[in-house]
């Protein structure tokens, strides 16, 4: 159902209200939804709800499509993102309802005064547009994953059947299908949603980018160990071989885009695992464009990958690797000392501004380098990047 010009009106002219109480609208949102339904809280990360990214991320995205209520193709990008992260959750168009209560409670809240009926009935249609809109792009994504060979819809039981210490702190799971079968082959740089049951805390899912090559075989997951982290430390402490978990078909954008131009890999910390993924397959594919695979982490106990990354670049003359170590300050054959900057980026590409950049790491890395490449003339659509926070958190 399209949405009438009144009501795109009344929308426009009333989303400066909602925007103006933004942070107040993030606070409120999630306790409410909570307070009502305490089974939606299992779809949450704990931690994106404590730091604040996940309410911020719904309610920008609710200002961001009203802001573009007149021209929804400036909001793909965005519903792809959404859809994409539904889909790993296998959320059902009933959750919709649910959560539009609350929000449509809380935005009353914010209007005020100027929350006419007529006005409050506008926003309701707006809302389930958007909610519809986004179920449509989701029902696709179902139907594309089920009709590839070893697609599955939902979460399916898989059996660990490797641990590999890759780091101090990031270990390797290798993760085969229990009823031995062959599973959907993802896309380079994707991530899959993992299920787990967690004595005492329940069931959680959290997301995880492959690190390995797609193949109809086994998924591979790189995990830090975060401090006070529930499923990252349940997973290095309580998970070995032969054990059981439950993983959705893999989805995401962090995708390398099918072009001759140059590649430029940058990754910070566990911001390298769908990077390593990504340079897997080009290599696998033998894509004869430039790539260049930047990494920074804070020194060689903490480096994962770095063997594998040489051995991958070593027959390939389009392919070379970086490594910036932040703890360091002496320069060393195969590393340079402290951060990557954006002076260091100009010099490893040769200046090749017209070359597509895709970034995953720590928010503020990514924030900075996508601030300082637009600044240098890169256009956004040729910057990828992966984050589970609001979109204005890097762009804005």
């Amino acid at each position: 159902m399209s949405l009438t010009n009144e009501i795109k009106e009344i929308i426009k002219a009333t989303v400066p209200i909602i925007e103006k109480n933004e942070a107040e609208l993030t606070k409120i949102i999630y306790p409410l939804l909570f307070t009502r339904n305490p089974s939606m809280k299992i779809f949450f990360n704990r931690d994106h709800l404590r730091k604040g990214t996940q309410p911020r991320a719904f309610i920008g995205s609710i200002i961001e499509y009203a802001k573009n209520i007149d021209n929804l193709d400036a909001i793909k990008p965005l519903i792809n993102d959404i859809a994409e992260k539904h889909a790993a959750l296998n959320i059902k168009p009933v959750q919709y309802s649910i959560v539009n209560i609350c929000l449509l409670e809380v935005f009353g809240k914010a209007l005020g005064t100027k929350g006419t009926h007529v006005v409050k009935r506008a926003w309701k249609e707006a809302i389930e547009n958007l909610a519809n809109i986004i179920i449509g792009a989701e029902t696709r994504k179902y139907e594309e994953t089920l009709a590839k060979e070893g697609g599955w819809k939902g979460f399916k039981k898989f059996t660990i059947t490797n641990k590999e210490n890759e780091s101090a702190m990031i270990t390797s799971f290798y993760l085969e299908p229990t009823d031995g079968k062959t599973i959907v082959i993802g896309k380079a740089g994707q991530y899959i949603n993992m299920m787990l049951d967690i004595p005492e805390r329940g069931t959680v899912f959290r997301n995880y980018s492959l690190s390995s090559s797609p193949n109809s075989n086994y998924y591979r997951i790189s995990v830090k160990r975060e401090e006070n982290g529930l499923v990252s430390n349940y997973l290095h402490d309580m998970l070995s071989q032969k054990d059981k978990i439950k993983l959705s078909p893999p989805y995401g954008s962090l995708c390398i885009k099918e072009t001759d131009k140059p590649a430029v890999l940058i990754s910070g910390g566990v911001g390298i695992t769908p990077m390593m993924s990504i340079l897997q397959d080009a290599v696998k594919q033998q894509l004869t464009r430039q790539i260049y695979f930047i990494h920074g982490t804070r020194n060689r106990n903490t480096h994962a990958f770095k063997d594998d990354v040489v051995t991958l670049t070593a027959d390939h003359d389009n392919v070379n690797y970086h490594f910036f170590y932040s703890r360091n300050s002496v320069k060393s054959a195969d590393t340079e000392p402290g951060r990557i900057s954006m002076n260091s980026v100009k010099e490893i590409t040769s200046h090749q501004k017209d070359a597509e950049f895709y970034l995953c790491g720590p928010a503020q890395m990514m924030k900075d380098l996508y601030r300082e490449l637009i600044n240098w003339g890169v256009t956004p659509n040729n910057i990828v990047y992966e984050y589970f926070g609001p979109k204005r958190d890097i762009t804005g």
